[in-house]
């Protein structure tokens, strides 16, 4: 529990000195203290002045070329009291000036991170009023900004035959607001980068403050130039060029189109057509030896995968009804004729070496 003097900080109290206080005291009334000292504090909270709010100017000028307008938020009327008249910036102070600039507001964005400063029912019923919950300090998010983008969008659609302002705040009008305008000019517009955060510093009459938004801004240029422009930003333009692997699944079904040998098909695939091709061969020519010996009869058919083994036997020698192929290099198995051309390419490489 947090016990308040007048003047002071909030002080926390164990459990022992709140007994004590309220010694003597009926439950009725603890708790009526209670809720006297929470209502105190919460009072205290929402009517609290966010901090450094008077440094900044209430509201900035139109930024040219655009119906973007930047300003801190306004606050209800409980903050008068905590405020200097000269000092008070309230919705109806906003419209009010608004109009002295000689502009007319369509839409409210509403960037802060909170409910307490201000509400809708105190804007004027013909204005939009729109609330985009963003966290300060961090870099919003792909919702956020699609979000904003959206909105902006969608006001200036229904608004071609007028000139209505679109404001956007966040709790100074500076860095959340600097940061989702200039996004949107980059994104949108096709601004550049530094181009669009000057364009809202003038305007603005502040700069923006936070160096990651800025620099994240500044990282816009890269990615929009990297073949963005050519391919656009929608998927189906972005799928219009092959990639390899596109390539490659047309080469593998169609190798007879495709000018790269290393895409038309696996490189072991020439040399199994190979193997196979002297396999059956090879088996080709062992029936034709096998008939000329008269013993095709008695013979099963060999398994050449199982043809392994450099042990062979003479035709006439059998045994448990498996048959052995003579010894003949033009019957080797072609897993013995190609290890045997590696043995010679490798004693050839080893004499001109020498």
């Amino acid at each position: 529990m947090c016990v308040c003097r007048r003047g002071r900080r909030p002080r926390r109290v164990s459990a022992a000195e709140a007994e004590v206080a309220f010694e003597g005291l009926g439950a009725g009334a603890i708790a009526v203290a209670i809720t006297i000292t929470i209502a105190i504090m919460v009072g205290r909270g929402a009517s609290r002045v966010p901090q450094r709010w008077t440094d900044y100017l209430p509201l900035g000028r139109r930024m040219p070329g655009t119906r973007f307008i930047a300003f801190k938020v306004p606050l209800k009327k409980s903050f008068d009291r905590k405020l200097p008249p000269e000092e008070r910036f309230s919705p109806h102070d906003l419209i009010k000036k608004i109009k002295e600039q000689k502009e007319e507001l369509g839409l409210i964005i509403d960037l802060t991170y909170t409910t307490r400063y201000y509400g809708p029912e105190e804007l004027p019923a013909t204005l939009c009023y729109s609330k985009i919950l963003t966290m300060g300090h961090e870099i919003p998010n792909k919702h956020t900004i699609f979000q904003f983008k959206c909105v902006v969008k969608k006001f200036l659609r229904d608004n071609k035959d007028n000139d209505k302002l679109i404001g956007v705040h966040c709790t100074h009008g500076l860095n959340r607001t600097g940061y989702l305008v200039c996004r949107y000019l980059i994104d949108v517009e096709g601004m550049e980068p530094n181009t669009a955060i000057e364009l809202f510093n003038r305007a603005r009459g502040h700069p923006i403050e936070r160096i990651n938004y800025i620099q994240d801004l500044r990282k816009r240029s890269v990615k929009k130039n990297c073949g963005l422009k050519k391919l656009g930003s929608g998927p189906l333009r972005e799928k219009a060029g092959a990639t390899p692997n596109t390539k490659k699944q047309m080469a593998k079904h169609h190798p007879h189109r495709s000018d790269q040998s290393s895409l038309a098909v696996p490189r072991n695939s020439s040399n199994a057509k190979k193997n196979r091709k002297r396999a059956a061969k090879a088996q080709a020519q062992h029936q034709e030896l096998a008939h000329e010996h008269g013993a095709t009869e008695q013979r099963q058919q060999c398994s050449l995968a199982a043809r392994n083994c450099r042990v062979s036997l003479p035709s006439n020698e059998r045994g448990n009804g498996l048959c052995f192929p003579p010894q003949s290099p033009h019957l080797c198995p072609p897993q013995e004729r190609q290890a045997a051309r590696k043995r010679r390419r490798r004693r050839r490489k080893a004499v001109v070496t020498e």
